[in-house]
């Protein structure tokens, strides 16, 4: 029986698909409701047609994909990945499809009409199991039948040149982590990601988390620059120096890691990932991750972190269009 397993935070829940029709949404009313603000209130439907399954969005705000691509209706196959906004699907049909050929039993094949006409040869080898020998060319088909049995001639097998060995392919090479160090690269989200989103968005504590475990190492530098000040000559040369590599910290590094990995180290250590509002599995470039550090600013330092409603959104959520999302490792 089809079913579909909806990944929550909390775990995996199974649903059988028991009705031709299954509607999805947020309200009560629907068959499968799934109470995430990122899902409509009467987002899709999945109906039976003919010997399978097909998905049709309902004009819902954040779209329907299939496998990562947003489509309007699309048929289902087993194993197929849902993405509702941030809620995540599979489609699991474990019944065999059909098959595209149909075999055809050689009995009940009607016989041949007509007489087949054999020579001395061909009938000897249906009896003795041995191939037969084939006449030369300019034997008629009249001498086949009434008149005698040629000598027949041996024909030379041409030579067969051995076929080349295939070349072996050579591995894809490994993807690349950019300026990160391997070491440090080690602390961010793999490339490609293989997390899943939980469905549900960061919340307010922890986001906070993560933005302080991204501020450590900014105040390590300060505190160094701050003891180092103390150096006479030295002080006028640090205290640049530190604006200058704070500013590429939060401006650069940050941003980078946010478009590149889908998240900084504190947000992989809180499990959390950066995202753009209409794919949950897909990445923000550089300039958007640099918008999001702008809104930061406006936002007043830490405050940034409060977020508006059940859409858990700040301002930098909202002028860079993404948003920040729970994962499962």
């Amino acid at each position: 029986m089809a079913k579909l397993l909806v990944h929550e935070s909390a775990g995996v829940r199974e649903f059988e698909i028991i009705d031709n029709e299954v509607h999805m949404g947020r309200e009560l009313d629907n068959t499968l409701r799934l109470p995430d603000p990122s899902i409509s209130r009467h987002h899709c439907v999945i109906r039976k047609v003919g010997g399978g399954f097909e998905i049709q969005d309902l004009q819902s705000s954040n779209g329907v994909l299939v496998n990562g691509n947003r489509v309007q209706a699309s048929p289902l196959r087993d194993g197929d990945r849902i993405t509702l906004g941030q809620v995540q699907l599979t489609f699991q049909d474990p019944r065999p499809e059909a098959l595209a050929t149909v075999a055809i039993n050689v009995m009940d094949a009607p016989p041949p009409s007509g007489t087949v006409r054999m020579s001395a040869d061909q009938l000897a080898a249906i009896h003795t199991g041995k191939p037969a020998i084939e006449p030369a060319s300019d034997t008629s088909p009249d001498q086949l039948a009434t008149g005698p049995v040629p000598t027949p001639v041996a024909r030379p097998i041409p030579p067969v040149a051995p076929a080349a060995a295939p070349k072996p392919t050579p591995p894809a090479p490994p993807p690349s982590s950019g300026f990160i160090p391997d070491f440090l690269a080690a602390y961010l989200p793999p490339v490609p990601d293989d997390a899943l989103p939980t469905g549900e968005r960061g919340d307010f504590l922890t986001r906070l988390v993560a933005v302080i475990l991204d501020v450590v190492p900014l105040l390590g530098l300060y505190i160094v620059a701050f003891i180092l000040a103390f150096i006479p000559f030295l002080g006028c040369l640090i205290f640049p120096l530190v604006g200058l590599l704070g500013f590429a910290y939060q401006f650069l590094l940050i941003p980078y890691c946010e478009s590149n990995y889908g998240g900084s180290f504190g947000k992989k250590i809180m499990k959390l990932r950066i995202v753009p509002e209409d794919n949950p599995q897909g990445r923000i470039d550089l300039g958007t991750a640099i918008l999001r550090r702008v809104g930061h600013i406006l936002n007043f330092g830490f405050l940034y972190l409060l977020v508006l409603g059940g859409e858990r959104k700040h301002v930098g959520d909202m002028i860079s269009k993404s948003v920040c999302i729970k994962v499962d490792r």
